[in-house]
């Protein structure tokens, strides 16, 4: 089957399946099954069309889209994109269906199909307008999908700043080469390079849709109130537009300032950073990951900064090293947050709570879940073997790539960026010891954790394969690699060193049956096991308040960056905002992007 009809198929069946879930709103099950499988059916599409033209099986090509005539363009590079958004909307979409049989939730088939459509259409556009177009209607979606009028309310007025400012890109862009068509752009730019002006729009209107810091106002309240699926694609899909759009603009020229990249790399640091730090002192789970999103785009970022840098010095292994890297982890993030999200969620389905301080003992109870959730914390702490590793490891060799580099601010730029990435990975792995230690471990901290029993099958079903994915992108990264060279066509050569994930999958598998092999071997003379008794702590008797609190295990890091927590709060302008606060703008902001999210599709169709 041929892309074209793998892209047109998907489209047509996101759409006529989102209408009927419309449609049988008044039956939920029924609506989020006839939703949930034509999520599985069209994501299974977009990622066979992906995976066909990021293999080579297919050359990059050209086609018009049925409805409303749009050109849309597929290469490599975006066909990447459609596997980065069709392996966990598979997974999201059979999970979706199992979400709509807990009486507490809402129908929302419609939206998120509308969703992956205009993130699909956005991705493979081959006109600038289209791709402001298709991301617009996805925010708009997006916002519907937040479940909260005050979330709403911020993500409202960013993403029309956003879209404000893409036009203004677009305007600026016309009157110098007098067409928005990406591939003649990509000519026309080879004697006329874009202005820094019109590449410092995009990069903001771009940047407040990836979330990049300080412009990330909406990212944390929308993953705090959606479910648990519009969450997983926030992470997985939303946010990734928004890296797409800043790499396409960047490689729009042909000759790269340095500078540009410079900027890139430094947004990715401070993103990284501070979204690891945040998300240590958070202990609603939802916002826990969604600065961790936040994180994990910073070091996305951080990887294709330095191909940029790579592009710009004219230097094939740094951009060999920070282009894979960095499209590398923005497959593994998609694929681990996506667990991580949908994990939180069947918590949710099961006992009503997303503070980790009212659960504890969970892993008892959900198994299955507590293995997939331990396998998606570890991948999100970059932890070997596991996919969160593979990518970060190259990205790290990009550093070292770059500190070699005869001008003064690489030498400068590379230990630098690779010892903050070494402390943001630090906050990463007390996150995970955090978030597993207080939510899994330990006893129940409310009736609910204690009565909580396996999540539905379709649940965990989807759980597993997700984290199941993520151990296979690690183990199987030194042969998934050398997949992307459609997409980075340079040979991927790391800096004199070496790393065999193999072998570290058996080494630490060594290591967790080493005590077993021991105790089997030493057996002999032991005294036979003694019943269980009431559990003790240095003759005490074992009380709940002894278990250890996601508040203390983050006190010392609070104290330690304080000066950092309160900038942060200083810098917030919502209160600067006269009438913000007034019960009435976010039902006036919802109506009004009712509204725009109608004649947009209008305007599609026609």
């Amino acid at each position: 089957m041929s892309v074209e009809m793998l892209i047109n198929g998907a489209i047509f069946t996101l759409v006529i399946s989102g209408l009927l879930a419309a449609l049988l709103m008044f039956n939920k099950p029924l609506s989020g099954l006839i939703a949930g499988l034509g999520g599985v059916l069209a994501n299974l599409a977009m990622l066979l069309a992906g995976g066909q033209v990021l293999l080579g099986i297919t050359s990059a090509s050209d086609f018009t889209l049925p409805v409303g005539n749009w050109s849309l363009h597929i290469t490599a590079l975006n066909g990447l994109w459609l596997v980065v958004f069709g392996l966990p909307g598979i997974f999201v979409s059979l999970f979706n269906i199992s979400w709509h049989r807990h009486p507490a939730t809402q129908s929302n088939g419609l939206l998120i199909n509308m969703l992956l459509a205009a993130a699909i259409l956005a991705v493979v556009a081959g006109h600038l307008v289209m791709l402001v177009i298709m991301a617009e209607i996805m925010a708009l979606c997006a916002l519907f999908l937040t479940g909260c009028h005050q979330a709403s309310k911020v993500w409202f007025v960013l993403g029309r700043l956003g879209t404000l400012l893409l036009v203004m890109m677009c305007v600026m862009i016309w009157r110098t080469y007098g067409t928005l068509n990406i591939a003649e752009l990509r000519l026309l730019m080879v004697t006329l390079p874009m202005s820094s002006a019109t590449w410092m729009l995009g990069l903001i209107g771009f940047g407040l849709l990836a979330g990049i810091i300080p412009l990330h106002g909406w990212v944390v309240p929308a993953h705090a109130n959606a479910a648990a699926p519009a969450a997983a694609l926030f992470s997985a899909v939303v946010l990734k537009v928004g890296v797409y759009g800043i790499l396409l603009l960047s490689l729009l020229n042909t000759t790269l300032p340095l500078w540009w990249a410079i900027v890139v790399l430094l947004l990715g640091m401070v993103t990284a950073f501070v979204g690891g730090l945040y998300a240590l002192m958070e202990h609603n789970i939802n916002r826990l990951l969604a600065y961790h999103s936040l994180e994990n785009i910073g070091i996305i970022l951080l990887g294709l900064g330095a191909g940029l840098v790579g592009v710009s010095l004219h230097e094939p292994l740094l951009i060999a090293l920070g282009m894979v890297g960095g499209l590398y982890h923005l497959f593994s993030h998609s694929l681990f947050k996506t667990t991580l999200l949908l994990g939180a969620g069947a918590v949710w389905f099961r006992t009503g709570y997303l503070d980790i301080e009212k659960l504890g003992g969970i892993s008892k109870r959900m198994p299955l879940l507590a293995l997939a959730m331990l396998v998606g914390l570890m991948s999100m702490a970059a932890l070997p073997p596991l996919n969160g590793f593979a990518g970060e490891w190259i990205i790290y060799q990009s550093f070292f790539r770059l500190g070699e580099q005869p001008a003064f601010i690489s030498r400068l730029l590379g230990p630098l960026l690779a010892t903050g990435l070494a402390i943001t990975g630090a906050l990463a792995v007390m996150c995970m010891a955090k978030v597993y230690g207080v939510m899994f471990c330990g006893a129940p901290r409310t009736q609910a954790a204690e009565k909580a029993y396996s999540a539905p099958w379709l649940m965990n079903i989807s759980l597993v394969a997700l984290a199941f994915f993520c151990v296979v992108g690690g183990i199987a990264a030194p042969w998934i690699m050398p997949l992307l060279s459609y997409a980075v066509p340079l040979p991927l050569v790391t800096n004199q060193t070496m790393v065999s994930q193999p072998m570290i999958t058996l080494l630490l598998l060594a290591a967790t049956l080493l005590p077993v092999v021991l105790l089997i071997i030493c057996k002999d003379g032991r005294l036979p096991f003694r019943s269980r008794g009431s559990a003790w702590v240095c003759g005490y008797q074992y009380e709940q308040a002894m278990s250890i609190t996601a508040s203390g295990f983050a006190q010392p890091v609070k104290v330690m960056f304080a000066l950092v927590f309160k900038l942060g709060r200083i810098l917030n302008p919502a209160s600067l905002l006269p009438g913000w606060q007034t019960t009435s703008l976010p039902v006036l902001f919802r109506r009004v992007a009712f509204i725009e999210l109608t004649v947009l599709l209008v305007v599609v169709i026609s």
